[in-house]
This record gives structure tokens, sequence and C-alpha cells, in this order.
């Protein structure tokens, strides 16, 4: 299975990097002319065919290299002049693996060619290729030729180091090795300076004094960042990109992550309640989905919690559409499971929602026995010690297994309609007077209980389900201050 698995990420890999030069190789000219145009704009030089030009459209350097030269030619050499050059990041992610650079090249009469460096930031692990745009500004007195903008690549080739092979007993590698059953012992969240509250929290800081206060409270803590099939086709280079900037801003510190893409309720209501299952092209898609979200991952060290609400959702799937579900799942750990420094966890609905044994056992089928274990309460907001409680008895039906509970929004219990057989045993989208929970740790007190953690990332709004409410997975400030002003972080 390992030699397959990692054929697979590679071609995930390669396709990600295929997609992405196809999309920015128009770009760096587009992107230059918003940013370097003056306010008064004059007309673009023409074109000029004996000009400045870059010496190919794509350009690639080795993650390792240390600089990636880049060279610029002209063809006529007949009096001094100069050309600007920079190199910019696409997205604010890209900043972590090279630094950007601008400015100008001289040019002697007689000299066709000169260059400039563009510094590389090696992170030391084998991951995805990263790419740039590299492109030339200003000319005088001649023009710019063709190609006068190119894409740079980062190839991802580092060798993969000698103790990247998995040790079961320490996958995170901490400098102090955890006990055997609980490899989180020790580690240390990653807290993102660039949350959706840290990001609010600046946002309305002299609008909304007291709504930053509010938002520095979630933003302090670790959260986990969200990956689904509105990531695309190929995440894998998003995954890296906030594995790297992790690792740079807080070396050693662990990342979380979270899945959500096999769940569909759109399709499972259009096909019925019991009459939905997957499709052939989606159950391929997932495979090469979950391939590109490994690839990302790597030598990284992360928390994964596999597809969420992937178990507790399959009373509504046809018997082939629940066989279909568990086969894809098993194909999930089997690829998460082959890499070095990944924990994982399975989706294993809420205590309000099913039944101990029914979980347990589809999380035996799915192959929960290759993980470290399961989570629970992710979209709901059951209270913790009664999930504590439902994941003592999962953990006894599936061999001992650890389990994580979440407690971003539970710090108020659940809001339990009038009506539970039309409404569910809890209102789950947007439910006012809820609050934050306990606060992520690694240290619960619990001995199967590897952590509590903010899965469900406070503040997201669960849909437009109540006044003033954004679409689902917009974060609204207003329900993270209410969360915030109603926090109850006692274990309850």
């Amino acid at each position: 299975m390992r030699n397959r698995g990692y054929q697979d990420l590679g071609a995930a890999a390669e396709e990600d990097l295929v997609v992405s030069l196809r999309r920015l190789i128009l770009l760096p000219a587009l992107v230059l002319a918003a940013l370097l145009a003056p306010a008064a704009a004059s007309a673009a030089p023409p074109l000029d065919l004996a000009g400045f030009t870059i010496s190919s459209p794509l350009l690639f350097v080795n993650e390792n290299a240390g600089n990636a030269v880049i060279t610029v030619n002209r063809i006529d050499t007949s009096e001094a002049a100069q050309v600007g050059y920079i190199a910019m990041p696409l997205t604010a992610e890209q900043n972590i693996d090279y630094v950007p650079v601008k400015g100008m090249l001289s040019f002697q009469v007689g000299q066709s060619s000169s260059t400039f460096d563009v510094p590389i930031i090696d992170h030391g692990v084998p991951t995805l290729p990263k790419t740039l745009t590299v492109s030339l500004w200003g000319p005088s007195p001649i023009g710019l030729g063709i190609p006068s903008a190119a894409v740079l690549t980062i190839l991802g080739n580092d060798s993969a180091p000698t103790t990247a092979a998995k040790d079961p007993l320490n996958p995170l590698a901490l400098l102090t090795p955890p006990p055997p059953t609980d490899p989180l012992t020790g580690a240390t969240a990653f807290v993102d300076p660039q949350s959706l509250a840290a990001n609010a929290a600046r946002e309305y800081s002299g609008s909304h004094p007291a709504w930053t206060h509010a938002l520095d409270v979630i933003a302090r803590e670790p959260d986990v960042m969200r990956y689904g099939n509105w990531s695309g086709p190929n995440p894998g280079i998003q995954v890296a990109q906030y594995l790297a900037r992790a690792s740079v801003l807080q070396p050693g510190s662990v990342p979380e992550i979270s899945t959500y893409y096999l769940v569909d309720a759109k399709r499972v209501a259009e096909a019925g309640c019991r009459h939905y299952a997957d499709p052939p092209w989606r159950q391929g898609a997932y495979h090469k989905w979950i391939s590109s979200l490994a690839s990302g991952i790597g030598d990284y060290k992360v928390i994964v919690f596999l597809e969420m609400d992937s178990l507790i959702t399959t009373g509504c799937l046809s018997h082939h559409g629940l066989e279909v579900r568990l086969a894809e799942l098993h194909d999930a750990i089997n690829i998460l499971s082959q890499l070095p420094h990944a924990v994982v966890y399975l989706d294993a609905g809420a205590a309000d929602a099913t039944h101990a044994a029914t979980e347990a056992s589809l999380l035996n089928r799915a192959g929960v026995s290759e993980i470290q274990g399961f989570f629970l309460n992710s979209t709901h907001f059951d209270w913790t010690l009664h999930e504590i409680h439902y994941g003592e008895e999962i953990s006894h039906l599936t061999g001992g297994k650890h389990f994580v509970v979440n407690t971003a929004e539970n710090g108020r219990g659940p809001l339990v309609p009038h009506n539970r057989v039309k409404e569910g045993n809890e209102i789950l989208c947007d439910p006012p007077g809820r609050g934050l929970g306990p606060l992520p740790t690694f240290d619960t007190g619990y001995p199967n209980v590897d952590a509590f953690a903010w899965i469900a990332y406070p503040g997201r709004s669960g849909g437009a389900c109540r006044p003033g409410a954004p679409a689902t997975g917009v974060f609204w400030p207003q329900l993270a201050v209410q969360l915030v002003r109603n926090a109850n972080y006692a274990v309850k």
C-alpha cells in the first residue's frame, strides 16, 4: 500500500502544478498593470522586439538553491538602458517561500544581458511546488519584448530526511516522547495570527473596541483550518502553504486541520433520504482530492480531523451508499496513514444524534483501528461531559480508541426545540444564546480524551437561518462576540 499511495500523491502534486501554471501564465502582466501603474496612467510602451526580455516564460528553481537567478536579455545594445524588475506574491501565503524583490538593472553600451536574484527560503521538508510571478517594467530608452513576464516555480524537491519514517509512539516528533496511548501529550498547538477572528479584531480595532476585545479571546486560541470541496479539486498547495507558514511563524507547533468533502446535503435531498450513493465519478474525485491534501501535508506535523459529519449523516444513504461512504473513508485513512507526522481522527457524530454502538460499528468498518481515534460534537452544541461519556462507550467498542471533543460553541449546551420530532434534538443552525465551551487543550484530565479542540471555528455562520446571518461558513463577528459573552469554560 505504501508504494501505491505515494504514486497517487505524486500524480496529484503534478496536476496541482500543471493547473497552477495554466492559470498563472497570463497573470503577471495583468497584476503588474494594476500594481505598478501610476495614478495618472500613461499608455503602455509599444512592443519592442529588440527590447528587454526574460530568458523564458517558465522558470524553475530547486527549493534548496538559495537564490533563483533571473536572466534579462536585450537585442538592441546600441545605447545604455535600464529596466525595472519585480518578483511578487500572488497570495499572502506564498511570501514564506521566497523574499519579494524589486529593483533596477542598468545596461552599458554593448551589454546584452544581466541578472538579478530572488532569495528562496527552504523549509527543509519535501512539499509541493510553489509559484510566483517575475516581471519587467519601466524600460528606458528601449521597450519591452516578449516575454517580459514569467512564472517562477520553486520545486518542492528536498530529500525526505532520514527521520521522516513514522514513529508510531511519537508521530509528531515531540522533543519529550509522549505516553504510548496519547501522541498529543506535550504538543503545542499552532495559533494562527491570520485567523478569521484575528483579522476581524484588527479590522474592528478602531470602530468597535468592545468587539475587538471579544474577538481577541477567540484569536488567541488554536483554531482548526477547514478544507472541503470549496477548496477546489486539488487542495494540496493550499494545505502545504498553511502548514509551511505555521512552521515558520511558530516552529515546533502543531497545526490542526479538518476536512468536509464527502457530505453533500443537496445531492442527498435530490435523490431522497435512503436513496443516495456517491456515483463512481465522485468516488474517484474524492480519492484524487484526499491524495492531493495528503501530498500537501507531506512531512509536516499535523492533526487531521477527517470528514466532519461523514458518519453522523449515513442514515440518509442507501445501503449501497453506506458501503461506498465507508470505502471512501477507508481509502482516505489508507492514504493519510502513510504520512510520517500526521495524527488522524475520524468523525463519530454526537451523543444527542446517534447511538454509541451504531457509531462504533461504522468506525470499525471504516478502519479506525489504523488511526489514533475519533472526534465528537464537531457540528453540534452538546455538553462536554455528555460527549465524554458517549465517547467512552464508543472507545470500549473500538478497542480502546482515544477521542477528541469539539468544545467551540457548547458552553451553554444545545438549544432544544419545542418539537423534537419535527426539528430534531437540537437546533444546529446558528442557535441564539450559545457560548464558548472549554478552551482548547491537549491536557484534558480524561485518560481517553486526547484533546478539547475548537473544530467548529467560533463565529462561522451555520447559514442564513436567522436575521442578519450570512451564508454558511462566512465569519460573523456578531456571532463570535455573542459566543464570547456567553462563554462557560467549565467541563460540564
